[in-house]
C-alpha cells in the first residue's frame, strides 16, 4: 500500500501530466477576462508579425516587426530620365503580346522597342499596332508614343561606345547592339569587318577605338577580335561571341570559350548573340561614368568655394590688421 506521502506525489504528477497533454491539445489556462484577452492579443500580434520581417525569412525570430512595404522600391507609372528605357524580347511572346506591351510602354515612354522579331512576326504585329516600324538588320520593332510630346525625354549619355564588328555574318548582332544602346540613351558609330583576318583593317581604325569610351566587340569563329582590340584601348571592352562559324565553332560555343580564355585582361563577356546584354551593360557603364563625372565636378566646386572663402577670410584679416593704429 502506498503511504500518504506517496499518494501525494502520485496526485502532483498526474496533474502536471494532465496539464502538459492540455497545453500540447491547444488548451490554455482560465485567467482574468480583461488579462486574457490582452495575452491572446500580444500573441496574434506576435504570431503575424513573423510573417513580413524585412529580411523577408519568416522565421519569426526575434521581436515583432513592422510589415515590409514594397511601394517605395517599386517602379512608378510615370517614367523616370534617368532610368533605362525597358526592351520587349520578342521570342516566346505571340504577336498580340508584343503589340500589347509596345502599347504598354508608350504610356509612358516616348518610344518602345522589341528584339529579335522576325519578318512574319512583324507583319502579324503590325495588324495590331498599325504605327510600329521594323529594322530588318538589327531584327528590332519600334513605336512611337501618340502623346511623345506630353512624356519626357531620354536623358542622353555623356560618351560613345564603338560597336566593332568582325565581319558581315556578325552585322545582324552588331545592329542589334547599335539600335538598343542608341534607344537606351547612349551614342554609338560602327566600325565594320575587322575581324583578325584584316588586321591592316583594325590598326586604320585605331584612333576611332581610342576616341570611344566603352568598345563592343562583335565576332564569331576563333572571336580572336576581342583581345586584338582590347590590347590597343584603355577603354572598357564587352565581347559578343556569335553563333556565326561553321564545324567546330558549335553554333558559338568555341567563340564562347575562346573569349573566357582571352590572353588580355579585363574584357567583359556577355551570352552567344546577346547584343541586348552588351548593349545594356555599355550604357551602364556610361551612365556611372556620369555620375563618377557629376560627383568629382561638384567636389571639385565645393573645394574651389572653400578656397575662396578662406582666401577673403585671410584677406579681411590682412586688411583689419594693417587699418589698426600700431601700439608703441
Amino acid at each position: 500500500m502506498l503511504g500518504p506521502v506517496q499518494r501525494s506525489l502520485g496526485r502532483r504528477a498526474s496533474s502536471a501530466s494532465a496539464s502538459r497533454t492540455s497545453r500540447l491539445a491547444g488548451g490554455r489556462r482560465r485567467c482574468g477576462g480583461r488579462r486574457c484577452a490582452k495575452l491572446q492579443a500580444a500573441s496574434t500580434d506576435q504570431q503575424t508579425s513573423s510573417f513580413f520581417l524585412p529580411n523577408g525569412n519568416g522565421s519569426g525570430m526575434g521581436g515583432p516587426q513592422a510589415e515590409f512595404n514594397l511601394d517605395s522600391i517599386a517602379p512608378s507609372s510615370t517614367a523616370d530620365p534617368h532610368q533605362t528605357p525597358e526592351v520587349v524580347w520578342g521570342p516566346g511572346k505571340s504577336p498580340e503580346q508584343i503589340a500589347m506591351k509596345l502599347m504598354s510602354l508608350t504610356e509612358r515612354q516616348r518610344v518602345a522597342i522589341a528584339a529579335r522579331i522576325d519578318p512574319a512576326t512583324y507583319s502579324a504585329v503590325r495588324m495590331h499596332a498599325p504605327g510600329v516600324e521594323y529594322n530588318a538588320r538589327a531584327m528590332t520593332l519600334k513605336l512611337k508614343s501618340a502623346s511623345a510630346d506630353q512624356l519626357p525625354k531620354l536623358r542622353r549619355l555623356p560618351g560613345s561606345v564603338a560597336v566593332v564588328s568582325a565581319d558581315t555574318a556578325d552585322q545582324a548582332i552588331a545592329e542589334e547592339v547599335k539600335v538598343l544602346t542608341d534607344y537606351m540613351g547612349g551614342y554609338t558609330f560602327a566600325i565594320r569587318d575587322v575581324g583578325s583576318a584584316h588586321l591592316h583593317a583594325l590598326l586604320s581604325n585605331v584612333e576611332s577605338l581610342r576616341a570611344a569610351d566603352v568598345v563592343v566587340v562583335v565576332a564569331g569563329t576563333d572571336c580572336a577580335l576581342p583581345s586584338l582590340v582590347a590590347g590597343l584601348t584603355q577603354a572598357p571592352v564587352i565581347a559578343v561571341p556569335t553563333s556565326a562559324g561553321f564545324g567546330a565553332a558549335l553554333g558559338g560555343m568555341a567563340p564562347l570559350l575562346a573569349a573566357l580564355s582571352a590572353n588580355t585582361p579585363g574584357i567583359t563577356l556577355c551570352n552567344i548573340d546577346n547584343g541586348y546584354g552588351a548593349a545594356a551593360m555599355a550604357v551602364r557603364i556610361l551612365k556611372m561614368a556620369s555620375r563618377l563625372h557629376a560627383v568629382r565636378s561638384a567636389a571639385e566646386a565645393a573645394q574651389r568655394a572653400v578656397e575662396e572663402a578662406t582666401a577673403a577670410a585671410a584677406a579681411m584679416v590682412e586688411s583689419a590688421a594693417k587699418g589698426s593704429p600700431s601700439q608703441n
